[in-house]
């Protein structure tokens, strides 16, 4: 099955106009292969640096190819070719973030995890973010491996393609969705051939599905909406005002080139009204606040009312990346857009928002814990005012795109769009319908404090143990501290929070023999946390080659570590030295060793109990990166094994009496 391209990049950065290039390309040229790919034309780069890969390649070409494969979606080519690129001395250290993130759209999420933390250590201003990353891939795990039983998820081949379909709307007896098919190409009219220079695929157009009374109830007659809404470049998604009688869409901002005579280009994404009269769409107006030149505005839906529309736009002013907009319609005008907060907008993307007739808001980010790529997500309230999201999980989430929700009106059953594998196309379109639960779920719903100030704490990984089985889940504590498991009949559990960064710790009993109904156990950690644990478990001290005293840049993170000792009296900690690959391995080790215990004698120089100290050595056994032996690295990277890591080593636990069931369903 071809592989998918990820949407909302395609429609938020600026596009070019469509190229006529043969399907084969011959040259082997690389200059010429980067002016596709800088023109964002990666379907044609991809070929020649293909070829150029074959014929030896270097760090540019294994770089470009991996990224063209993950603009375009093809995670799958992306994850063998950034294996590739850090195969190869001095490459950028963002790669491991590349790398950790199709790993994790590949639902690979051990190995996913691994270079999140490559990454947090080799870029240290993002420890935090990488290991948040890292946690949500057990996250991710979980929820793959437990999904909704009571959510029946469908793909609705009849209105698929080998391309992409997405974003559908319910409109009268169907829907009306996008698509990049060829839907009208003929030999007589090249016109319609026109190719997308980033897919390879036509341009995005709208289109309506109607149930034939002639067919099959799941089969649907497919027309495009007219051409003076499907005009040239790309046209869609669209959504559908609630009485039918609006239709808003994302259309390609048009500009003329610059001394060329009727020659145009494609710029920032707007937004455009149309209204049904007379039987047919009126033709599009734009939206007051589209600013071809500057930034996109896309995505938009509508309220109930028809008075305010919800929109995705990259303008000044917002959280980074794409944000979610809203404005609203007075004495027959849209006033000033107005960003609709933190509580939804990331410093990623946040895209493909939809309305639901009970007012509750679905849209899909990257920026939120996710399964890998895009998830859809659920909030409540208006304007700027959220609920906290909340992931709709497995079968609706999966760990590749999933965006584009639509609900029919009893708000059990609807629509959404992923480019999941197992599916006809590029990206799909399934039907999904939640039924009743007739089986007994048991679930844990927690939620973790911070004992001091009483409020949650987001990031930390909780464990579930099932003493009959011997199975161990985990599951991170999501922006409001809560935290989820489900739990198998007549089974006994241990539940315990994370050691690596709180030292007081809650372990407690769950038992479900007997329990015959649906049952939730309520669950609250009060945990104390020690800031300076965090510090301990990241920075690590570094030697000069060959050496083992302590450098004067390592004092003040053994300070931290003495700090730290002192004020969580129940903890001891253990010194682990590392080295760089170069020498023998048995030579390593005993340099490793002496600087494990160099790093000891400091500390306990400063008044710490030798008793609370170990050290020990690995030499060479843990490289941080790919500078194995034979490898050309520079003195960076090696310098970046020669590190010693301070490790937690015991604890005196707090154990906790976990409440009775508090809720029944």
């Amino acid at each position: 099955m071809k592989l998918k391209k990820i949407l909302f990049v395609i429609l938020s950065l600026s596009l070019l106009a469509y190229v006529f290039i043969p399907s084969k390309l011959r040259s082997d040229d690389l200059g010429k292969a980067n002016k596709y790919y800088e023109k964002y034309d990666y379907y044609y780069a991809i070929e020649i640096y293909e070829r150029l890969m074959k014929k030896g390649g270097n760090l540019e070409v294994a770089e470009k190819l991996a990224n063209s494969y993950r603009f375009t979606g093809n995670t799958i080519e992306a994850e063998k070719n950034y294996a590739k690129v850090l195969s190869y001395p001095n490459f950028n250290t963002i790669n491991y973030l590349y790398y950790a993130e199709v790993l994790k759209q590949n639902a690979k999420y051990e190995e996913a995890k691994h270079y999140y933390l490559m990454y947090g250590e080799r870029e240290p201003s993002q420890a935090d973010k990488a290991l948040r990353l890292a946690n949500s891939c057990d996250m991710a795990r979980m929820w793959a491996n437990r999904p909704e039983l009571n959510i029946v998820v469908t793909n609705e081949e009849s209105l698929n393609s080998d391309q992409s379909d997405f974003s559908p709307v319910i409109y009268q007896d169907g829907l009306i969705f996008a698509s990049d098919r060829f839907f009208t190409q003929t030999k007589a009219n090249p016109k319609n051939n026109k190719v997308y220079g980033w897919t390879g695929n036509g341009y995005i157009k709208i289109y309506q599905a109607v149930h034939d009374p002639k067919a099959p109830k799941d089969v649907f007659k497919l027309s495009a909406l007219p051409n003076y809404i499907n005009k040239e470049f790309h046209n869609g998604p669209a959504s559908i005002s609630y009485d039918g009688k609006t239709l808003v869409f994302t259309k390609s901002g048009v500009r003329k080139i610059a001394g060329k005579k009727n020659k145009e280009t494609t710029s920032h994404n707007t937004i455009y009204f149309s209204t049904f009269e007379n039987n047919s769409w009126t033709e599009p107006q734009p939206f007051e606040y589209n600013n071809i030149l500057e930034y996109s505005v896309q995505h938009p839906a509508l309220n109930k009312e028809g008075n305010v529309m919800y929109f995705v736009s990259d303008m000044p002013g917002g959280y980074g990346g794409m944000d979610l907009y809203y404005s609203e319609k007075k004495d027959g005008k849209w006033t000033q857009p107005i960003n609709c907060g933190s509580r939804v907008n990331t410093p990623e993307d946040e895209v493909f928002p939809y309305l639901r007739g009970d007012g509750k808001l679905y849209f899909s980010s990257r920026g939120h814990l996710t399964m890998g790529g895009l998830d859809i997500f659920e909030v409540e309230g208006e304007k700027s005012a959220w609920s906290e999201p909340r992931n709709l999980k497995t079968p609706i989430n999966s760990s590749k795109d999933d965006f584009g929700i639509t609900f029919f009106g009893d708000n059990q059953s609807g629509y959404f769009s992923s480019n999941r594998n197992g599916g006809k196309g590029l990206d799909d379109i399934y039907h999904f319908v939640q039924k009743p639960v007739d089986e007994v779920v048991l679930q844990v719903a927690g939620q973790v404090f911070d004992k001091a100030k009483q409020i949650p704490i987001s990031g930390l990984k909780v464990f579930l143990y099932n003493k009959n089985t011997g199975k161990e889940d985990a599951a991170v504590s999501d922006e409001n501290g809560a935290f989820v498991f489900y739990l198998d009949q007549e089974s006994d559990y241990t539940l315990r929070g994370d050691l690596d960064k709180f030292f007081s710790r809650q372990e407690g009993e769950i038992s479900t023999k007997g329990v015959k109904e649906s049952t939730i156990y309520n669950v609250k950690f009060e945990v104390e946390r020690a800031e300076e644990a965090y510090l301990v478990r990241l920075n690590n001290i570094y030697y000069d080659f060959d050496k083992y005293a302590i450098r004067k840049d390592a004092e003040p993170e053994l300070m931290k570590v003495v700090e730290f000792m002192n004020k969580v009296g129940d903890v001891n900690v253990q010194m682990q030295a590392h080295t760089d690959s170069r020498g023998k391995a048995d030579y390593n080790i005993q340099l490793s060793v002496k600087r494990a215990n160099a790093a000891r004698d400091y500390l306990m120089q400063q008044g710490v109990d030798k008793e609370r100290l170990s050290a020990r050595g690995f030499g060479k056994t843990q490289l941080l990166n790919l500078c194995a032996d034979g490898v050309k690295c520079t003195e960076e990277e090696h310098q970046l094994n020669r590190r010693t890591e301070f490790k937690v080593i015991r604890i005196n636990p707090v154990t906790a009496n976990l409440p009775s069931p508090l809720i029944k369903y």
